[in-house]
């Protein structure tokens, strides 16, 4: 952990980098970690790095152009991205050092000094960890209000299998700081009306198999339809896992033809591994949450024959 404090201290620029299409952890371990440079080193110049934005811009801070030669100069911090090719803006590649903070499984190495807890809810607790053991003083509340919508979005309000006492305490000590936690909640779990239809859309309309797996594939047309965006509707794959019966669920989601018209799909477990079936698929995630890209309406059946395997193997 000092390490990486040593660092950010000998640093003279720094880039702080994470995965493409951000969640909500991938964005607060980021502006969290951006944030907290900025406050105890006002005079360091820090940037956030990534072309895509997110579901819900609004939340975190603004993306500012960083020339080539900065990039270059730079200590390089790579947040919650297991493998090389998934960081938004790859530029990472020639920082003069390269630091990794992560809570995927290892997947490949890249950093120069890689700090893996693939314990850890979130990435963002990893960065809370971080933050109070190099001082355990209240953060400030941007701060503060970046890493605990990272937790709370990705251990889906303290509800998964891999929330334990570090993430409690970690979002303890978040919240020594004045955030508002009815409207972090608000913000990452509120819904419009487009949403909501969206919801009640893919339960009607996915389909659900007696073994156990739900899947559904979402067109382009039906998010033009249905009025929402592909990052918002990648957002609602777990609305098909609320049955207990349920043991493995898919949500696919067409691109745009500029980007290839192929599908990108997230799959979540409630006990099985799916991880290792994503590596597979262009993709790769958590052992129970995990993301696939870049398939064909034939890959995707063959993904879901393999899904179906493995639920039977452990019938």
């Amino acid at each position: 952990m000092h390490t990486i404090l040593k660092h950010i201290e000998e640093a003279s620029t720094i880039c702080v980098f994470r995965h493409q299409n951000p969640d909500a952890d991938a964005l607060g371990s980021q502006w969290g970690l951006v944030s907290w440079i900025k406050d105890k080193y006002p005079d360091k110049p820090v940037f956030a790095m990534g072309h895509h934005v997110g579901s819900s811009p609004e939340l975190f801070g603004q993306y500012q152009s960083v020339s080539d030669e900065f990039v270059a100069s730079s200590l390089a911090f790579v947040l919650d991205t297991a493998n090389a090719e998934r960081i938004d803006d790859q530029r990472y590649k020639t920082a003069q050092f390269i630091i990794k903070i992560d809570h995927h499984p290892f997947h490949e190495v890249y950093g120069h000094y890689e700090f893996i807890q693939d314990e850890a809810a979130s990435t963002s607790e990893i960065v809370a960890e971080l933050l109070y053991t190099f001082d355990s003083n209240p953060l400030q509340p941007d701060t503060a209000t970046y890493l605990y919508m990272g937790i709370l979005a990705d251990s889906l309000r303290f509800s998964t299998r891999s929330t334990s006492y570090k993430t409690l305490k970690s979002a303890a000590y978040l919240v020594l700081s004045p955030i508002n936690l009815g409207q972090i909640n608000e913000d990452l779990f509120g819904m419009d009306e487009h949403e909501f239809a969206f919801t009640n859309y893919i339960r009607s309309n996915a389909v659900y198999e007696k073994g156990g797996l739900v899947y559904i594939k979402i067109l382009q047309e039906d998010l033009k339809s249905l009025k929402i965006s592909q990052a918002k509707a990648k957002e609602k794959v777990n609305e098909l896992g609320l049955v207990r019966s349920f043991k493995i669920w898919a949500l696919f989601i067409q691109q745009t033809q500029a980007e290839g018209g192929l599908y990108n799909g997230s799959l979540r477990s409630r006990s099985l591994v799916v991880n290792d079936i994503a590596h597979h698929y262009h993709g790769g995630g958590h052992k129970l949450a995990a993301a696939v890209k870049n398939l064909d309406d034939q890959s995707i059946e063959s993904l879901l024959a393999d899904l179906r395997q493995r639920i039977k193997e452990h019938v």
